[in-house]
């Protein structure tokens, strides 16, 4: 089988390079969402090396890295993704675990951070984690996108901004009294 060249796409891909079991890439996908990812399941990309992934990756591509579930994912408990540089250092690789790679592609995406800035965080293991802070504050703005039935809308996050707050400006509030209409022009 001979792999063609990727689809572009707004997105980073996530390619499944390995095959092996159905249900733990249903399950990866259930846990991983589909948020800064466009999921790319092709049998002709399994077994592929990093090399030979980048050889697919369209000229001029806008993906910040390529995001791979491949054997090391599905063969650990945590299901750790890699992530491959196409920017700064193309093939330059790290795992991140399923709670964290998407605050990595995210910010790779826009280059609020760089590929340099997740090699000097990674644990003792090479995998990039969030820190439960993280965590938390990522869960609030998670319930304040998807709000539930029995959680009010107006909940306010550690930092304080209200869901109505987010992303706009701040504005003066308004007088709750009448404004006077203005005098005519004298002529």
């Amino acid at each position: 089988m001979t792999a063609g060249r990727l689809a572009e796409s707004d997105h980073s891909p996530l390619l499944r390079t390995d095959f092996t079991d159905d249900e733990a890439w249903r399950s990866l996908l259930d846990e991983v969402g589909d948020d800064w990812l466009t999921v790319m399941e092709d049998a002709d990309h399994r077994g592929l090396s990093v090399p030979e992934l980048l050889a697919l990756v369209p000229d001029d591509s806008r993906y910040p890295v390529l995001v791979v579930a491949d054997d090391v994912t599905f063969s650990s408990a945590e299901r750790s993704l890699l992530l491959v540089d196409l920017r700064e250092e193309p093939g330059r690789t790290f795992r991140a675990g399923p709670d964290a790679f998407r605050s990595a592609i995210g910010n790779l995406a826009i280059q609020n951070q760089s590929f340099d800035d997740y090699v000097r965080c990674l644990d003792d293991s090479g995998v990039y984690r969030i820190s439960d802070r993280q965590r938390q504050a990522l869960a609030e703005l998670q319930a304040l996108s998807h709000p539930s039935t029995d959680m009010p809308q107006a909940r306010v996050l550690a930092s304080g901004a209200s869901r109505a707050s987010l992303g706009r400006p701040s504005r003066p509030a308004r007088s709750a009294q009448p404004r006077k209409p203005s005098a005519p022009p004298e002529t």
